[in-house]
């Protein structure tokens, strides 16, 4: 389980502005609503707080980025011949064998509706 809601201090986005703000928005980028600073602050509130005795905040979003490059699951599934195709489609499970086998974790994915395709 990840820790969560531990005491620390609050986020503060001038630690993320501006040198990990252009890395953040292509590693971690909020795919729901896209406020990308509200969804870090919320990463940082619930999880990043934990992690403060040994990471501070600029480096707790640094290293977040750092294992985003370290598994690329674009290239991952890239080297799987699983890329955007407009008539194919991949089962759940076709997915998540390529990303289990580089990383050795079982993937949690959520599809979404892609709004330009609506």
């Amino acid at each position: 389980t990840m820790p969560s809601n531990c005491i620390g201090s609050q986020f503060n986005d001038s630690k993320v502005y501006p040198k990990l703000r252009s890395k953040l928005k292509r590693s971690w980028p909020d795919v729901e609503s896209g406020n990308d600073t509200r969804f870090w602050e919320g990463e940082w509130n619930k999880h990043g707080k934990c992690s403060e005795r040994t990471l501070n905040q600029f480096q707790y979003f640094e290293r977040s980025h750092e294992m985003w490059n370290f598994h690329n699951i674009t290239e991952i599934l890239k080297n799987a011949s699983i890329v955007p195709h407009p008539t194919q489609t991949w089962s759940y499970a076709d997915i998540v064998a390529p990303i289990k086998a580089a990383t050795k974790r079982t993937p949690l994915l959520r599809c979404r509706q892609d709004k330009n395709t609506e």
